[in-house]
């Protein structure tokens, strides 16, 4: 009957159990200290510090000082080439915009009027190319029917840097910050133990709380390995299905607060 109930429950839940039954034996035996040290702990950093970005990059950047860079960039990236100055087309054929498999196809107008493909308007040279790729690429996120000739990209190119610029920096803040943080607990607890070490309800306290903590921290991890998973791996792959078809990690992978947060901060 066991053996039976374990097949029927798939690897990717057996998975799931595993790693949050490592986080609470390592809070059990390691306690409350030992809690927030470990991969565990270095990988819910990670991800309190993305959500943390998530929340906070867009007013950040919105301010005067992400203004100021913004505009930086933008006369900078405005020497890029015509592919960045000049508005962008959408191309129509019969008043229909073209398409090119899930995206438009786009363009800008040439010195004689005439209409330029945007991923050949930068040139032929590998440097050129790469520009036109990245504006093809802009193109696709910025340039809808309602704003088609009548915007560039320069702007947008250069608030897109901004908030990668950011995204990185408050990141690497975040996690220094967390660490931090982290660390300080750990040595508090540390010496609430050794003060408490011939108290039974103290050590008893320790390693309850431990587990509770340490279980959340390999819950978090969980969260975060699964966001990353699914917005890397294709709808429908074999991979997908691996996890879909479970039911507690089915759950993580589909209906995970991460994706949201990761989508924004990777545009």
């Amino acid at each position: 009957m066991f053996t039976s109930l374990i097949s029927a429950v798939e690897i990717a839940d057996i998975i799931v159990f595993v790693v949050l039954g490592l986080g609470l034996l390592g809070g059990l035996i390691g306690g409350l200290a030992k809690a927030f040290k470990g991969i565990f702990a270095t990988m819910s950093i990670i991800l309190i510090s993305l959500l943390l970005v998530g929340l906070t990059v867009v007013p950040i950047s919105s301010s005067s000082i992400g203004d100021s860079l913004s505009g930086t960039l933008q006369g900078k990236i405005e020497g890029w080439g015509t592919v960045f100055t000049s508005d962008v087309y959408i191309v129509e054929a019969d008043g229909q915009p073209v398409m090119d498999g899930d995206n438009y196809t786009y363009c800008i107008k040439g010195d004689d009027g005439q209409l330029v493909m945007l991923s050949e308007a930068a040139g032929s040279g590998l440097v050129d190319k790469a520009k036109g790729k990245i504006a093809v690429k802009l193109a696709q996120r910025f340039i809808t029917p309602e704003n088609s000739g009548t915007v560039s990209l320069a702007g947008y190119a250069s608030d897109a840097v901004t908030t990668l610029i950011f995204d990185v920096a408050l990141f690497i803040a975040y996690c220094i910050v967390l660490g931090v943080v982290f660390y300080l607990l750990r040595k508090l607890f540390t010496k609430l133990k050794d003060k408490g070490s011939e108290n039974i309800s103290i050590r008893i306290m320790d390693k309850a709380l431990g587990a509770v903590v340490a279980t959340g921290l390999a819950f978090l991890t969980l969260l975060l390995v699964f966001a990353i998973i699914k917005a890397a791996v294709p709808d429908g792959s074999k991979v997908a299905m691996f996890f879909e078809k479970a039911k507690f990690a089915g759950t993580l992978y589909l209906k995970n607060p991460m994706l949201g947060i990761l989508s924004k901060i990777l545009g």
